[in-house]
């Protein structure tokens, strides 16, 4: 078994030894002799991927396999050096085990503005990773490549829930793409700001808000008592009304009520105006002008910066999943003893959390040959539904890069219907703890004990529809006396037009 991870480190440190010991250029070939010669460049810490990596083996599978790959899943150059150390790790092995097999580094943030014309032009990588709410778009217009035949060689087919065969599939049974994760959205608390708002109980956790009142209640108190803002809110783009709905859905707009539904007739009728959504929209005013818990430059905060807001200290919480862990931690610089994710705040109308996540896709012109290659890419990541002591050893390098980079390391949501791959996960979310779990337990027996009831997003082109709610909770944000009904009827009228062009014809 070869010691790749250390083949790998120990050339890295042999050429940034080269470099910091090779002669400066000179100006013009000389100089006075007097002038202090530039210091040369402290190089970077080398970081070697991790030493689980050694564990895997790394025997020739395929030789005969002559392709290449590009990987959209691959960290950007700015990810921290121990998760580029993994994912080079992983790249040696799979050049171990497919000598002709050529991988392509390519990271790729997924839109789907930018996605669709790089399909048609064939610059799309072969793997990304969409939200839950795009694959039958993207497969109703062909933009997806079919791997129904490499996931049954691969043996998957049979490990599907039924919900991800809709989900992933077309009308022939057809699949293609596969779950990476799924998310619940909770509440990210930063305990810091807590602890100075003297929001911490007897036996040290945080006194996080059970419901949207007592998220207003409390949200005010940290702002009274810190200057900080009680909760950072997303409210551009699309951001805003999609966590819009999840308060919503807690003001009662289901059922009857619901933001969408379809009639009889198979009509498809949008409902922004009754009395949940109202008295939403109504909580969302009162966060800005009554307790004024927000961060104040809601209209231009986007998902990302979200996370850099409540991580750096600007916000005590903000409304994430815990598929998001990694943002305001390792990303933004908040320990990971001082972060907590604690469920959806309870409303008038019910407790519900909305739960996606993301998936692996493929791009239209990959081959059958392409598709092999990646799936044993996806399970060397530990992300197929297998386990074995080579898969194990790879989620143990996954979760000792997280741990290394101060992510928290948690039990992820269940991808796959495997009761020995879901047991695996926990098992290594065990094994490399570095929390104390009672952070994090209100949120995860919120689900299994029933506490909270888990709701998909809306079914109909939902980011349209979160754009024009967005565009009525920035109207009601940023004017005290803004016309709160008149501007969820033209979000109403602006939708069930489009609707009726694209849906109800």
């Amino acid at each position: 078994m070869k010691k790749l991870t250390r083949v790998i480190a120990a050339l890295l440190a042999l050429m940034l030894l080269v470099s910091a010991c090779a002669p400066a250029a000179s100006d013009n070939g000389g100089g006075s002799g007097t002038t202090p010669a530039t210091p040369a460049p402290t190089p970077p810490p080398v970081v070697a991927p991790p030493d689980e990596l050694d564990d895997i083996n790394t025997d020739v599978i395929d030789a005969d396999l002559n392709v290449t790959v590009t990987l959209g899943n691959w960290p950007p150059d700015t990810a921290p050096a121990a998760e580029l150390a993994l994912f080079d790790g992983y790249a040696a092995i799979m050049k171990a085990r497919f000598p002709n097999v050529t991988l392509i580094p390519n990271y790729y943030s997924y839109t789907l503005a930018t996605y669709v014309g790089m399909a048609l032009g064939g610059t799309a990588p072969n793997l990304f990773q969409p939200p839950f709410t795009d694959p039958q778009l993207l497969i109703d217009q062909g933009l997806v490549a079919d791997v129904t035949d490499a996931l049954r060689e691969f043996g998957l087919l049979e490990k599907f829930s039924p919900a991800f065969i809709e989900l992933l599939g077309d009308e022939n049974g057809r699949i293609f793409g596969l779950p990476r994760d799924s998310y619940i959205l909770g509440l990210h608390i930063n305990i810091e700001l807590f602890e100075q708002a003297g929001l911490i109980d007897d036996d040290g956790l945080p006194m996080y808000p059970r419901t949207l009142q007592e998220l207003a209640e409390k949200g005010q108190i940290i702002r009274e008592k810190t200057g900080k803002a009680g909760l950072v809110f997303p409210a551009s783009e699309t951001f805003g009304g999609w966590l819009f709905t999840n308060i919503a859905w807690n003001f009662g707009a289901v059922g009857e009520y619901a933001l969408q539904r379809q009639e009889a007739d198979g009509r498809w009728i949008v409902d922004f105006t009754s009395p949940p959504v109202v008295e939403a929209m109504e909580f969302m005013r009162a966060l800005r002008w009554e307790y004024d818990i927000l961060n104040v430059d809601t209209t231009t905060t986007d998902w990302a910066s979200a996370h850099s807001t409540l991580g750096t200290g600007e916000a005590a919480m903000n409304i994430a999943a815990d598929d998001a862990v990694s943002n305001p931690t390792a990303g933004a610089g908040l320990a990971v003893d001082k972060f907590a994710i604690v469920p959806f705040p309870a409303g008038p109308g019910g407790h519900f959390a909305l739960t996606g996540g993301t998936c692996y896709m493929f791009s239209p012109n990959t081959t059958h040959d392409q598709a092999i290659v990646l799936l044993h890419f996806l399970q060397l990541l530990g992300m197929l539904p297998f386990v074995d002591d080579d898969i194990l050893a790879g989620m143990r390098a996954g979760a000792a890069a997280d741990r290394e980079r101060g992510v928290p390391v948690l039990p992820p949501t269940p991808a796959w219907n495997d009761p020995e791959f879901i047991a695996a996960q926990r098992m290594i979310a065990d094994e490399y703890s570095n929390v104390d779990m009672r952070l994090f337990d209100d949120f995860f027996n919120s689900v299994t004990d029933g506490t909270i009831t888990l709701r998909g997003e809306e079914p109909m082109f939902t980011q349209r529809m979160y754009r024009e709610l967005t565009n009525a909770i920035q109207r009601i944000i940023t004017r005290e006396e803004a016309d709160l009904m008149g501007a969820l009827e033209r979000a109403q009228s602006e939708f069930q037009e489009f609707l009726d062009e694209e849906v109800n014809r």
